[in-house]
This record gives structure tokens, sequence and C-alpha cells, in this order.
């Protein structure tokens, strides 16, 4: 698919049961062009992690992951040679090459995107979780899309792509990240759907009617307005949803919801305000 026009971008993610507005549609169709890595902010579970899977897909991409956690090292995404592989040719004399050639690189998940022959989308999870000498290792991948590999005995010591490379990176916000990194994202803010949209959802990913999705939604909205420690992501809600409609015969009752409020509402707190507010409403 030829990226060019937010439209056909909304209606082939959302083909995918996966919805986006008119004005997300537009950023993507604009960074992407320009080649910018896209980093994508918003609460967990509003969607960051899937929309890079949805877009290899639209983009005929291979799909590359990095879940990132503040353990990852340079090595273990960039550079970093197959020492066993390097002694053990050497001591039985089946060195075809010079050990620090090309072959003995690691297929490392920065490497793998620059051999590959067809586009490839790279997802980089929770970018905030990085240590800081990780993080610092991205700078030349997010700008240039390519590595130096200094101890390669081969011309030229400088791996560039072989076919476009579409960054996603997702971020939570556990930490602040470098102002270096900040400046070579273009970022787009996921924002929970609001209730006429969430019913829609609701409806297409579900066996839930129409009519029962609108009442879920109404329902999500208002507890989002408690203050909640954690707000009900959209799995969640979808989640919650399934498991409605295997209460009272798919009914929305009181007693269905105080049944399966433990799959939308986490915390003890949660639960009883949730429970308190809802409760008082006429939902029978």
């Amino acid at each position: 698919m030829v990226l060019t026009d937010y439209r056909e971008l909304k209606k082939a993610l959302a083909s995918n049961q996966y919805y986006l507005d008119d004005l997300t549609c537009k950023k993507l169709i604009t960074y992407l062009t320009l080649g910018k890595p896209i980093g994508l902010r918003g609460e967990p579970g509003i969607g960051k992690s899937e929309l890079a899977e949805q877009m290899s897909q639209l983009l005929n991409a291979k799909f590359i992951d990095i879940e990132c956690h503040s353990q990852l090292e340079a090595t273990d995404i960039g550079v970093s040679w197959n020492s066993f592989k390097q002694i053990v040719d050497a001591q039985t004399n089946r060195l075809t090459s010079d050990p620090f050639s090309k072959e003995y690189l690691n297929l490392t998940p920065l490497l793998e995107c620059l051999n590959s022959d067809q586009p490839v989308v790279l997802r980089i999870d929770e970018i905030d979780k990085l240590n800081e000498t990780t993080s610092n290792f991205f700078l030349r991948f997010l700008d240039k899309k390519q590595m130096v590999v200094h101890d390669l005995a081969e011309e030229p010591k400088l791996l560039q792509a072989k076919s476009p490379i579409y960054i996603f990176l997702t971020s939570n916000e556990y930490q602040t990240l470098d102002p270096a990194i900040m400046r070579r994202i273009a970022w787009i803010e996921l924002k929970f759907p609001e209730e006429k949209k969430l019913a829609e959802m609701i409806s297409a990913k579900t066996d839930c009617g129409y009519a029962m999705a609108k009442r879920i939604a109404y329902i999500v909205h208002r507890l989002r307005l408690l203050s909640l420690e954690k707000n009900p992501s959209i799995g969640e809600v979808l989640e919650w949803t399934n498991a409605l409609l295997l209460e009272n015969k798919g009914a929305l009752t009181l007693d269905a919801i105080q049944v399966t409020i433990g799959l939308i509402l986490k915390y003890p707190k949660d639960e009883k305000k949730g429970w308190d507010e809802i409760s008082s409403w006429q939902v029978n």
C-alpha cells in the first residue's frame, strides 16, 4: 500500500479493526513521507504497540521488535561479534576471512533492519525505559538509519539500510527522554476513543450488539471521570464486554457488572469507587 491519502489509511486500518481519527492519520502520512521516526505517546493499553504492527501489514514490511528495559545494552541491539564462532573457526583452521568481517557479526535487531531486502517496520517499545548509554547509541540510527562498525576489517565500516526503514517508538513516560532523542522524533499522542467511537469498536471487535455497546461505552466513560488509580484500557473494555456477554444471557444488569467489574477496575479502591457509582445508577 502506498500511503499518500489519510482517508485510505484510516479505512485500511479500520478494516483491520484498528481505529484512528483523521488528524492522527494525517500526521502518520506526513511523518512517514518525511522518513521521521514516529513516537507514540498515551496511557497504557491505548494501542501504541499495536499501531506499529498494523502499519507493517499495510506497508507490506518486515516487522522487527525491540522491547526496551533498563538492562538492555547497545551490543544487544546494535553491534556485537560472535566471539564463540571466531574462536572455534580460528582454532579449527576454518577461517576463510578475517575474524572481524561481516560474517562474524551477530544478527542483532538493528543489523537485521539494515540487511533486509524488503521494507522494515521497526518497533522500539517503551524507549523511556532504556539506560542512558543505550539511548545514546540510538541517536545515529534514528537520524541516518545506519551503524558504524569500527572494528570491521573491511571497508566501508559504515553499514547502511538496503531498504526503507519505518521506525515507531512507544513511551509511557516512565522517565524523561534525553532532548537529543526528542529532537529526532515526531510525536503523536494517542487518546482514549470518544464514547461513540468506543461503542463502534466494542461492536466491531466483539459479539456485542451496538445498543449494548453504547451502554458499555457510556459506563466506561463515566468511570473514567472518577479519578481512578488506573483507568480501563481498550483491551480491558473488550475483555469486560466478552465477560458481560457470558452473564445473565448477555443482559447488562447490576449483577452481571458486579461479577465482572474486576476486569476493568484493577485496584480495591477503584473497584469500590466504581461500584458505588454504578450501583447508584438505574442500569437494569
